[in-house]
């Protein structure tokens, strides 16, 4: 079970299962922007914003292909395939749909042992609500994902990290008019450890929100 404030943070499942995306999540500190918040989540900040660059950590090493096997003598090399071109370019994708599956990491905090968002987390909350409603966000889908530390068991900390991430999408719903269907949540209690060597580390508590696309 989670103590004090959680450090909340704003993963991309591959389908339904809810494996770590390969983009790492931009961490932001305690009063982000809008424009921080928009470059962060699709990679760009919107019009009237200063050029931002995200740092993000590095994603995990990804284990080497193993080399092919050698072509026999006797086997004749394939023929190339010729691809048709399309008639002309391909329609522009939504803006938000650019970058689907950029992460951000914002804290957040709630009561102990609890889905109570405290107050002074309500203003990025209204921040990232503003966001989420702008014109060239309005095609774009998130999931919310809520993780702890490793202190208590995994079954009471998985629905206390569901309740929280329901808690998030409840609070943009009500307060800021995002469509409920744009919003998808889900609980990983502390099987994603942000640092991994640590896992009863304050950091551990966040709540992750993806941009999923249009």
């Amino acid at each position: 079970m989670t103590v004090g404030l959680l450090g909340g943070w704003l993963a991309l499942p591959a389908g339904a299962a809810l494996a770590q995306s390969a983009t790492p999540a931009a961490p932001l500190g305690p009063n982000p922007s809008e424009c921080e918040i928009q470059a962060a989540l699709f990679g760009a900040a919107g019009p009237g914003c200063p050029p931002i660059v995200m740092k993000r950590p590095p994603p995990p090493p990804v284990a080497a292909a193993p080399p092919p096997a050698p072509a026999s003598a006797s086997a004749p090399a394939p023929a190339p395939v010729a691809v048709p071109a399309l008639p002309g370019p391909p329609p522009d994708p939504p803006v938000a749909a650019l970058k689907a599956g950029l992460r951000a990491a914002f804290r957040i905090g709630f009561d102990f042992n609890s889905a109570r968002i405290r107050p002074d987390s309500r203003a990025v909350l209204d921040r990232i609500g503003a966001v989420m409603t702008a014109p060239e966000a309005a095609t774009a889908r998130f999931r919310i994902v809520g993780h702890t530390d490793a202190v208590g068991g995994d079954a009471a900390n998985r629905a206390l990290s569901q309740r929280r991430a329901d808690a998030v999408a409840d609070y943009l719903a009500e307060q800021h008019g995002v469509r409920r269907d744009r919003l998808d949540t889900a609980g990983m209690g502390a099987r994603e450890p942000l640092l991994p060597r640590t896992p009863k580390a304050a950091e551990n508590r966040r709540v992750e929100i993806v941009n999923l696309g249009g």
